[in-house]
């Protein structure tokens, strides 16, 4: 069959098109990745009651940990960098699981928040709000202390949730969040929830980032009425990841994470480890200097 020169374009065209269809997105920059490989050390140190070594040289300089719901944080300042970093604790004890749960999507009441249509979800908000006063008026005293600084967000699986909603709140109160890191992050509010924050903080400073088939970033479902928001850096590969195996999603990719099956266990291998480092652990942190 003769073949003119317009069909041969249009089959590349239509070839071309299913190509880009099934393309997780562009590789991540070697700066992009260094960042997520930085505050993968930060939400992972978070998981300690106390970071012997904090990363990169810095200084914890306080530990937060409300009793009755055992969410915990650490504030930590990194003099070389002139960076203030709260980093949200996940899941590690039964209360936080119990936490996990109370998935009840409830009006957006955090500290400063004015969206009263927006809806998120009940566990993360109550976590955050029983640490609100005490991490935010430490945050205030850090940055007036040291001027110049820049302020970051993270924290990892039930951190990330609560991060995403930390993040809101402070930025209403008149913190400036030069940008946020979530690791494993669960889905946290309705459309309204994920429109007010992206009016708040830009998509290019919220790194959602995600790791092969991990079933957290894909729960609470949609049919619930959950969403997700922020630019998704997917970890491809369920070892030895890097820059390039690193993707630029975009937002509410369904080719990411989003299009891997975990299974009937969510919380799996991918779940436990980021950025080639484990992260979920209480026992064992690479990220405060454990080597065995």
């Amino acid at each position: 069959m003769f073949l003119s020169f317009s069909n041969v374009a249009v089959a590349i065209a239509l070839l071309t098109e299913r190509c880009f269809a099934q393309s997780p997105g562009s590789p991540v920059s070697s700066d992009v990745w260094t960042k997520i490989v930085r505050y993968t050390d930060f939400a992972s140190a978070a998981y300690g009651d106390s970071c012997d070594t904090p990363p990169y040289g810095s200084v914890a300089v306080q530990y937060f940990n409300d009793a009755f719901s055992d969410t915990h944080a650490t504030l930590f300042r990194d003099d070389t960098a002139k960076e203030v970093i709260i980093s949200f604790r996940g899941t590690a004890s039964p209360k936080n699981l119990a936490t996990d749960l109370e998935f009840d999507l409830v009006p957006l009441t955090a500290t400063g928040t004015q969206c009263s249509n927006c809806k998120v979800h009940k566990g993360f908000q109550s976590s955050f709000e029983v640490l609100s006063d005490s991490v935010t008026s430490a945050i205030k005293s850090q940055l007036g202390q040291h001027s110049g600084y820049t302020f970051t967000v993270t924290g990892h699986s039930l951190g990330g949730g609560i991060a995403a909603i930390a993040t809101s709140s402070f930025i209403a109160q008149g913190l400036k969040v030069a940008n946020t890191f979530t690791f494993g992050e669960p889905r946290n509010g309705d459309q309204n929830w994920i429109k007010y924050i992206s009016g708040q903080i830009p998509d290019a400073n919220y790194y959602r980032v995600t790791h092969a088939s991990d079933g957290v970033p894909q729960i609470p479902p949609q049919d619930l009425g959950y969403y997700q928001h922020g630019i998704e850096y997917w970890e491809s590969q369920l070892q030895n990841n890097s820059a390039s195996t690193t993707y630029n999603c975009g937002t509410q990719s369904t080719s990411c994470n989003a299009g891997q099956s975990f299974g009937n266990q969510p919380i799996n291998g991918a779940h436990l480890t980021y950025t080639n480092t484990v992260i979920g652990s209480s026992l064992h942190i690479p990220a405060c200097g454990a080597t065995d």
